[in-house]
């Protein structure tokens, strides 16, 4: 059973390179500035984030990948050390989606320089319209979520 919280992980990266490749490969991408579903809620569009969140930091790769690197292995290592445990369920959950999509873009910053983005949300608010996000981003903020309800969980013997 423990397993399972490392398998759902790699899933997670795995699923994240899967349609990020699809997405930065796709030529139509090139002539086809973005797609809009939910009646234009919700648009996808490729964008190469050669930054952290919100394009921040661009240019500084080496310094972003050093440092999301360490906050990458810091996660696992807590993930690791949560497995042997009993209980505990909501904060597994959230560490396998935390560690699976902080892998990817780490993957995505070493191999190709930037980390490809291609979701975005039509808001009233201006400033959430200009962020572009992927699968591990969600991936990230779920698990960060449930990393801290998974706190008050009691834990069974």
């Amino acid at each position: 059973m423990k397993l399972i919280w490392l398998q759902l992980a790699l899933g997670l990266f795995q699923a994240d390179l899967a349609v990020k490749h699809e997405i930065d490969t796709d030529e139509n991408e090139e002539k086809r500035p973005e797609r809009e579903l939910l009646g234009g809620a919700v648009r996808i569009k490729r964008l190469r984030n050669y930054g952290m969140a919100g394009g921040r930091f661009s240019g500084h790769m080496s310094s972003i990948i050093k440092f999301s690197g360490i906050m990458t292995l810091a996660g696992m290592v807590r993930f690791l050390s949560l497995l042997p445990k009993n209980g505990h369920k909501l904060q597994k959950a959230g560490y396998a989606l935390l560690t699976g999509g902080a892998l990817s873009n780490l993957y995505d910053r070493c191999k190709k320089g930037y980390v490809v983005d291609y979701v975005s949300f039509r808001t009233p608010f201006q400033r959430l319209n200009r962020l572009v996000f992927n699968l591990s981003d969600f991936f990230i903020m779920a698990g960060a979520l449930l990393i801290c309800f998974g706190q008050t969980e009691k834990t069974r013997g």
